[in-house]
């Protein structure tokens, strides 16, 4: 019997470390509850954590240096190579979702500055603001990487301060060049999107069709403002999705914003009764974007019928297929546009972030997007950053194969103990113990060498019956403790307590979209299923001791 323990000390990344590592060893409940209320205290002690919480270890550094050479040490700051986000986080900290945070833009001091032929925009402050810029940085996804970073640190003698006269008019950008990878990137992934099609003739993507972004966020920050500059309407979210996803959109909706919180048959028939409204009074829908499956419910929404939709009322569909990943799931002829979180799974080394969306040819939207992004876009991952990922993920359909077996094999033990009298579990979330199954199911790619068995993903959700057996699990458990999926570890967090649980409004709403706060998420990672399990044995005899003690008279 093999129990994993973390082996790194709190705040601390597992082996191997690096600086760029981006799990996190967080454990406690409680603590995690805490830092959701406010105590920022245990954050003294984080050495490595998700680079999206805020600018870390070179990303730092170099703020730190940046502040002191254009005259004010000590002060805290972000930096951008896209001088966008200078007025949206002008515009950012006065919103009222900052609540009691709320800051006005003077608090703020806005400087440009060349180093090594980067034009760096860097946004200072004073750290007792800190909690009002974090989703500034984190939302967008668009801070320096780690490794860029890393780069200009070592080129700093060549700053230089570039003069202008108004933050809302900033000096034009230079943002960084494309190396070779880029382009291999954008080849590997057209690829493997046209690999095991279920239809070949319904996949006709080129590579340049796939864009590339510094992170997951940037793909969708960037391609929802080109589509509500294409088409004006309301943005919709489907589904319970990626926490930064839905709060990002609920405050960047300028024409409006619609959450239908269900994907199942009920909620499309909610959905397709509102669209026919909106269509009635003339009023557009700019996009819907869903993810298959959902963050954490994972449910799988019926793709052919919200297809179907968006032709009939003129929408763009974003389908996000990260946590399926598109090694398993074949989903391009169904979206106008595919996102994916490259972080995840496809780089699956937990050590760098990006992110790419391609579009789809035969989408009715596909001339109007792609002459826009052909226009618009401009190149914002580090090319360090791109050669990392491309090698990491020249074994994804291999991890592919083996983050599906261990996922399957975690949510099937867990949720064969349901029903015991002694068992905490009330519920496993995961594709093949749902009534959607059928929905995925109808999207798994054909089997080939590489990938005989295309699979689940691997992520689940487990369901407990009370927040203090979960509580205990999560406590006793030894995986890692830390946001991020799709890493080389196995890893959980009490995902919707912290992100959906401060709220109460919120919490209830999301627990009547099965989010509970007594749950915790499971990412798979590359171990033995067979350590994994005996893990979640240990972890589970913990929760069963604290069900005990509750029952009357300590019984069952």
């Amino acid at each position: 019997m093999v129990v994993l323990k973390p082996q790194s000390d709190f705040g601390h990344a597992p082996p191997p470390r690096t600086p760029y590592s981006i799990i996190s060893n967080l454990p406690g409940w409680d603590m995690l509850q805490g830092f959701r209320d406010g105590d920022m205290s245990p954050m003294a002690r984080v050495v490595h954590i998700y680079p999206r919480f805020g600018p870390t270890q070179f990303a730092a550094q170099l703020g730190a240096e940046v502040a002191k050479r254009v005259g004010h040490e000590g002060k805290a700051c972000m930096l951008y190579l896209n001088p966008v986000m200078w007025s949206f986080t002008a515009r950012h900290i006065q919103n009222a979702h900052r609540e009691e945070s709320v800051l006005d833009p003077e608090k703020l001091t806005f400087k440009c500055v060349d180093i090594a032929g980067h034009r760096v925009y860097a946004v200072l402050y004073e750290p007792m603001h800190t909690k009002s810029l974090l989703l500034s940085w984190g939302a967008p996804g668009i801070g320096l990487s780690i490794r860029s970073a890393e780069n200009l640190l070592k080129n700093i003698d060549t700053l230089v301060e570039v003069p202008f006269d108004d933050y809302k008019n900033p000096p034009a950008p230079t943002f960084t060049p494309e190396g070779p990878a880029h382009q291999l990137l954008r080849e590997n992934i057209n690829q493997l999107v046209h690999r095991a099609a279920i239809n070949p003739e319904l996949v006709k993507s080129q590579p340049s069709d796939v864009r590339l972004f510094p992170t997951g966020m940037a793909g969708i920050f960037h391609t929802t403002n080109l589509i509500q500059e294409y088409r004006p309407g309301t943005n919709v979210v489907l589904g319970v999705v990626f926490h930064n996803t839905h709060h990002h959109l609920v405050e960047e909706s300028p024409n409006g914003f619609k959450f239908v919180g269900k994907v199942d048959k009920e909620g499309l028939d909610e959905l397709e009764t509102w669209l026919d409204g909106e269509t009635k009074e003339d009023r557009k829908v700019s996009f819907i974007i869903v993810e298959f499956p959902g963050n954490p419910t994972l449910e799988s929404t019926d793709l052919p019928r919200l297809k179907k939709l968006s032709e009939k009322h003129g929408f763009v569909l974003i389908v996000d297929d990260t946590l399926a990943g598109f090694g398993n799931v074949d989903v391009l002829a169904y979206s106008d546009i595919l996102l994916t979180s490259l972080t995840k799974s496809f780089n699956g080394r937990a050590d760098v972030l990006g992110g790419s969306i391609v579009l789809n040819p035969l989408s009715p939207h596909y001339s109007e997007l792609s002459s826009r992004f052909a226009k618009s876009f401009k190149n914002e991952l580090y090319e360090a950053d791109a050669k990392v990922l491309l090698a990491n993920s020249s074994d994804f359909l291999q991890r592919t194969r083996r983050l599906n077996r261990n996922a399957e094999a975690m949510a099937t033990f867990l949720h064969r103990t349901i029903g015991r009298d002694d068992s905490p579990v009330v519920r496993v979330q995961y594709p093949t113990l749902l009534a959607d199954k059928s929905n995925f199911d109808r999207f798994l790619r054909r089997s080939t060498p590489e990938l005989p068995n295309p699979g689940y993903g691997c992520l689940l959700n487990v369901e407990f019956e009370s927040a203090e057996t979960a509580r205990a699990f999560y406590d006793k458990c030894g995986f890692y403790s830390s946001p991020h999926l799709g890493g080389h570890v196995t890893i959980m967090l009490a995902y919707n307590m912290m992100m959906f649980g401060k709220k109460p409004k919120e919490r209830e709403q999301f627990r009547g979209l099965g989010a509970i706060e007594e749950s915790i998420r499971i990412s798979a990672g590359l171990e033995d299923p067979e350590d994994l399990i005996d893990t979640l044995k240990e972890a589970l005899d913990a929760a069963v001791e604290v069900k005990k003690k509750a029952a009357p008279n300590g019984t069952n």
